[in-house]
């Protein structure tokens, strides 16, 4: 049945992309996106994709769990009914321990070993650790999958609005009630938000879907003197840690599994890049995380690339499997994570306001719970039902008292 109500998301990467599409399987439509630069160019287009079933727990385990199911049928959705590839697998996972002064051929494989590694890792594995099974743990394309739930909010008579969003407009509602939990009335709410050098947007519900660059918007509710109290601390605990990846293409090795390297160099430091294999032949290679930082480029685009990071990361693609040192490093980028302060996302209503939403702040994790995200965001603002990791992820536990400065 088809929703009249006007839905803004403000962030175009798949956090966003989930909520626009989630939101249109419930029969909204009007829905728009407002992406500065373009469709999912931060983490959702630079990151592995990397999914696991039973890696976290409590409710944010069952939370996991289920986005991590959602994946895998949402993927042979968009290939039926869509005829769309966002190369999803299932993986077999390891973790693998590698000495940089060690360069004799990897002993530890043998015949019939349930957990012997494929052929093509050449480096001599001291220790080996199975993290998870084809059961558990799986890959998707991000950015493919961003671009394609996207395609699928359009078709559906949403819109994409590439612009940079720099205010609200507000109004106070004069008949209200004190009580403001959750999805309670508030007295403030959003009418427009403010695009640069274009018209603003009219919405009913507002979402904030901007990943690191979250922090951003605090100074929109800190400088509205709407409000009596500053509710910007909801935002401002959300920003960024940076990380390099490269992609190598050819020939390459293209079995199910992802590596996760406990890699000793030579200097001593024991380094954990990551290593995926893809469907199409790809080989994507991370690691490198820097510090917590609200110090971001103006677009997930701007971000600037270490080249001897990603050289490294070449180095020790090829010393784990040395059948890559003829490949091309056909892509060099980093993104930024988003992460709040306390390490857990923020989903829900910002307290003080009446109809604008949050969903940030979801680390490595991004990828493997935008789906549940989405999905319980949508809930939460058609129904008013909030589930237990999002009582978790109340954007009011960072809410301070205390009069606007």
């Amino acid at each position: 049945m088809a929703n009249p109500i006007r839905i803004c998301i403000i962030g175009g990467g798949i956090i966003g992309a989930s909520i626009g599409f989630h939101l249109s399987e419930a029969g909204c439509s009007n829905i728009t996106i407002v992406e500065r630069t373009n469709i999912a160019c931060g983490a959702s287009g630079r990151a592995g994709g990397f999914l696991a079933k039973n890696w976290r727990s409590g409710a944010e385990g069952k939370f996991s769990e289920s986005s991590f199911l959602a994946h895998a049928e949402l993927a042979q959705r968009l290939k039926d009914d869509f005829s769309t590839d966002v190369m999803y697998r299932r993986l077999t996972t390891f973790n693998i321990s590698i000495n940089e002064n060690n360069d004799k051929i990897n002993t530890s494989k043998h015949t019939g070993d349930k957990q012997s590694l494929p052929d093509w890792i050449t480096a001599n594995v001291h220790e080996k650790e199975m993290l998870g099974n084809e059961d558990t743990t799986a890959q998707v394309h991000p950015g493919l999958l961003t671009n394609a739930l996207v395609k699928i909010i359009e078709s559906r008579g949403g819109r994409v609005i590439i612009g940079a969003a720099n205010g609200f407009l507000f109004e106070t509602i004069t008949t209200h009630t004190e009580k403001d939990e959750h999805h309670q009335t508030s007295p403030v709410r959003a009418i427009k938000v403010l695009i640069e050098d274009q018209e603003p947007i009219e919405a009913d519900i507002f979402i904030l879907a901007m990943g690191p660059w979250t922090y951003q918007a605090a100074p929109w509710f800190r400088d509205a003197i709407v409000f009596k109290e500053n509710i910007s601390h909801q935002l401002d605990v959300i920003g960024g840690v940076k990380a390099h990846s490269i992609v190598l293409k050819n020939n390459q090795p293209t079995e199910p599994y992802a590596f996760f390297l406990a890699y000793q160099s030579h200097d001593g430091n024991v380094l954990d890049p990551e290593i995926y294999p893809r469907p199409n032949g790809d080989i994507y290679v991370c690691g490198f995380s820097e510090e917590h930082t609200q110090n971001l480029p103006d677009s997930g685009n701007s971000v600037s690339i270490n080249e001897n990071n990603c050289e490294r990361l070449r180095q020790i693609a090829v010393q784990v499997a040395s059948t890559l040192k003829d490949s091309n490093v056909e892509i060099k980028q980093a993104c930024y994570l988003p992460q709040s302060r306390d390490g857990n996302p923020l989903i829900g209503r910002l307290h003080g306001l009446n109809n604008v939403y949050i969903a940030a702040g979801h680390s490595c994790w991004g990828i493997l719970n935008s789906l549940a995200t989405g999905a319980q965001l949508t809930q939460l603002i058609l129904k008013g039902e909030m589930s237990p990791f999002l009582k978790q992820c109340d954007p009011t536990r960072f809410y301070r008292h205390g009069s606007h400065k």
